[in-house]
């Protein structure tokens, strides 16, 4: 292990077989929102919806993991920037959720209800609660691995403490940020003390890459264990159905167990994680640098592209809702390909606007 890790910051700069894992997610991430929310009417795909959903379920844990690498990565470490970072991660968060207000409320969902969009959770309010957290813990200078230890105690928590109901629906929503909560039209996605666990061991990870003296020698220690238990994890969910792979409730994402990890699903999806960090590792050692180049622009421009194709899916479930389209399976993929296109052009598309104004 000494000759494997260095004392020192040798590993340094923009880690390719991350930016891979993070554009891989966020497609993912598209493929799930299309076909929670643009159903096409009643068409049903059946076990092909749930098979899907199963297997786009490590999007989320890939995009939280790489975010703790980038927590470990960053040159804006002070406690004041992982604050402020949180913070605007949650304005972007209130960007997404006011587009879901408007859907749901032209659409003629009671006000009352249509309310609730705007304390929805996901992963960007996920995604700010965990940089404020980890700033104040910088604050006080806490190190990473006692951090490591309190998210441990969050997991358990949120595992074995579940289904909490407060009377007030607006009060249970704003709380489904931090633990799971349940009620009518609630949706907990993503509670901060199941899932914390997940960027903090990303941050520990990235805190190790960045000492490796030898990446091939470090990802082939992590695949050739990770990839079989990938595979054998994988065909046992999909045999038992529990725990992250349940479809309880049908397709309907906000029914599924997986927002709600427990320990033990915590515990696969790092696996998981770990062995497609490494599989993109040494996929992108016989990448073309015009590939490269690309995939290093869109895992920089990710979290536009998360708002783009959240407002594009928002805007053709809205305008579905009175055509009331219904469609086959090939159509509706074709559909979702354009999405994913079109969401990778306009996200590039702003960011040259916003660079030739910040000029």
């Amino acid at each position: 292990m000494g000759k494997l890790f260095s004392t020192q910051r040798v590993n340094t700069g923009r880690q390719i077989e991350w930016d891979f894992a993070k554009v891989f997610a966020i497609i993912l991430m598209i493929v799930t929102h299309y076909f929670a929310f643009c159903s096409f009417g009643n068409v049903d795909y059946g076990k092909t919806t749930d098979a899907m959903f199963i297997l786009t379920q490590c999007s989320a844990p890939i995009f939280m993991f790489a975010m703790g690498i980038g927590m470990a990565y960053t040159r804006h470490d002070s406690p004041r920037e992982f604050i402020v970072r949180g913070i605007k991660l949650l304005l972007l968060g209130l960007i997404v959720n006011i587009m879901y207000f408007l859907s749901n409320y032209s659409a003629g969902v009671p006000l009352e209800y249509s309310l609730l969009s705007l304390l929805a959770n996901d992963i960007l309010q996920f995604a700010g609660l965990s940089f404020m957290l980890i700033g104040i813990f910088k604050r006080f200078n806490v190190r990473s691995i006692k951090i490591f230890i309190v998210s441990i105690g969050f997991s358990l928590v949120a595992t074995y403490f579940t289904d909490f109901t407060f009377s007030n629906i607006y009060v249970n929503q704003f709380l489904g940020n931090i633990l799971e909560t349940h009620g009518q039209n609630i949706v907990s996605c993503f509670p901060l003390l199941n899932w914390f666990i997940i960027p903090v061991c990303g941050m520990l990870f990235g805190e190790d890459l960045i000492r490796c003296n030898d990446k091939d020698e470090l990802y082939s220690r992590i695949i050739r264990p990770t990839h079989s238990l990938t595979i054998i994890l994988v065909i046992v969910g999909f045999i038992t159905l529990e725990g992250m792979f349940s479809v309880t409730g049908g397709t309907v994402p906000e029914k599924l167990e997986y927002l709600h990890a427990s320990t033990p699903d915590i515990i696969i999806l790092i696996i998981v994680t770990l062995f497609i960090g490494s599989l993109f590792y040494f996929l992108s050692k016989r990448t073309s640098p015009a590939v490269i180049d690309f995939i290093k622009k869109s895992s920089a421009n990710v979290t536009v592209i998360y708002i783009i194709q959240w407002a594009l899916i928002l805007f053709l479930t809205y305008i579905n809702q009175f055509l009331q389209v219904e469609t086959n399976l090939g159509i509706a993929i074709a559909v979702l390909a354009l999405i994913i296109i079109a969401s990778f052009i306009l996200s590039d598309a702003y960011m040259k606007v916003k660079r030739h104004f910040l000029k």
